[in-house]
């Protein structure tokens, strides 16, 4: 119940588009199929035959069943750490609920970032099958993990899995089986095959183009600050050598940091969050536009550091954890009530566009000025190509729309200036559920006219 009132504003968003989402979901099931076939990085095998059945009832379907995959993790998650045998049930849940209520990774409402959900939660399926009773099952896990590594953060990630199979197999906390001794051993040669033979024998799920290319300077960024998150760990090691007791708090802490900085690494090696400050505002309801979807391994280290944090307060242990939780959904909500609003902005307009249809029959370009700015989630900008196929789909006409930039005027000389305004608040438009969109058209002869704004 606490989950639906946190995100459903998710699910509220029904058919909603954002960002990529115009460019490949817009026009149904063959426009998937198109694009996906043309997609240098789109790595995931069968991605296209995935998302095409699940849009073709509707982009719904995708946001319902991303919604519900989460808190399949969350359970899968706790049915995991309940295998390891190092967590105390009540520590379990306290992780479980951190994972699943905290803000982070918003962009999970876009389906272009289906494919991340989808893979986490293969992994995370595939992680707790490595610890059953059954051998079969063990074996089969490799499948999930396999799977989910197309999405190139879990190469990394997939670290942690291995630790833990690797510390309870040499502890003798389980049977040293051969099948266990070959799932840890395909473990460990995964990401090798992933990022380095995949690509040769199948070069349609290449991963490594310009957006995911690891580079020498990011490279080592990632080194120094992911050493930096490890020292607490190294720590406790050479403490345990010597036989030195060591609080909980503190073996919960180092874990949690080694973890934060598996799920930072591979972001931190390609360029993105490199700075502090890229870390705290994806969490922030109108901040970051989509770069919370390099948050999508985050929350597992994170809890465990919160979890340390609350032990550490003893008594007022309970209380700590509340008032996280309370602010996450409070966070949460805003958030997606913010794509709620969106996503009504995204309509009303489609709506007005449609009834100037006739006076933009022979119109090939348009200027747009958005003055309706705090309908943008998280203080987004809406991109060129979402305003364009929005147009397209109310007016049904090939319209190229921008801003009012030097460099768009000069290449196609627009006709025509579109000004979107709303008439109420981001409140009041909750609750009535409409934001008063309006669209002013006004034909224009030269951009001389126009207010322009630099190139960039």
């Amino acid at each position: 119940m606490l989950y639906c009132i946190s995100h459903g504003f998710l699910v509220f968003s029904w058919n909603a588009l954002y960002w990529d989402d115009w460019m490949v979901y817009a026009t149904g099931s063959e426009g998937v199929k198109s694009y996906f076939a043309e997609c240098t990085r789109c790595s995931l095998p069968g991605r296209a035959t995935i998302e095409a059945t699940l849009i073709a009832p509707g982009p719904w379907l995708m946001r319902v069943l991303t919604f519900l995959y989460f808190p399949l993790i969350a359970i899968l998650l706790a049915a995991f750490l309940r295998r390891t045998r190092w967590l105390r049930n009540r520590e379990t849940s306290y992780i479980t609920l951190l994972v699943l209520f905290m803000p982070a990774y918003g962009a999970r409402i876009s389906h272009i970032d289906y494919q991340y959900s989808f893979s986490l939660l293969l992994f995370v399926l595939g992680a707790w099958m490595t610890l059953s009773p059954h051998m079969l099952i063990r074996i089969c896990a490799l499948f999930p993990i396999f799977w989910s590594m197309f999405v190139a953060s879990l190469q990394v990630f997939v670290v942690v899995l291995i630790a833990v199979l690797g510390v309870r197999l040499v502890r003798r906390e389980l049977q040293r089986s051969a099948d266990r001794l070959v799932t840890l051993g395909a473990l460990c040669v995964f990401p090798i095959v992933h990022r380095y033979l995949f690509p040769v024998l199948f070069p349609s799920y290449v991963v490594t183009d310009g957006y995911n290319t690891i580079q020498v300077a990011f490279l080592l960024r990632a080194v120094v600050f992911t050493s930096l998150l490890l020292i607490p760990l190294m720590i406790l090691g050479l403490k345990l050598q010597r036989e030195k007791a060591m609080s909980r708090e503190f073996v919960l802490l180092s874990i949690g940091f080694a973890v934060l900085g598996a799920g930072t690494f591979p972001y931190l090696a390609v360029g993105h969050f490199a700075n502090l400050s890229d870390w705290i505002l994806p969490f922030l309801p109108d901040e970051s536009d989509w770069n919370s979807r390099h948050q999508l391994l985050q929350p597992f280290g994170i809890a465990l550091i919160l979890l340390a944090a609350a032990k550490m307060l003893r008594k007022r242990k309970q209380a700590f954890l509340f008032a996280i939780i309370s602010i996450s959904v409070v966070l949460n909500i805003a958030t997606y009530s913010g794509y709620y609003l969106d996503w009504m902005k995204q309509r009303e307009f489609i709506t007005e566009m449609s009834e100037s249809r006739e006076l933009l029959l022979d119109t090939k370009s348009m200027v747009l000025v958005d003055e309706a700015l705090r309908f943008n989630a998280r203080g987004r900008g809406v991109r060129p190509y979402e305003w364009t196929a929005m147009v397209n789909r109310a007016t049904d006409l090939n319209i190229t729309v921008d801003g009012n930039s030097l460099q768009f005027c000069r290449e196609y000389s627009p006709s025509h200036l579109v000004t979107v305004s709303a008439s109420q608040g981001r409140l009041r438009s909750l609750i009535s559920g409409r934001i008063g969109v309006s669209v002013n058209l006004k034909k224009i002869e030269t951009c001389s006219s126009l207010p322009l704004a630099s190139n960039d």
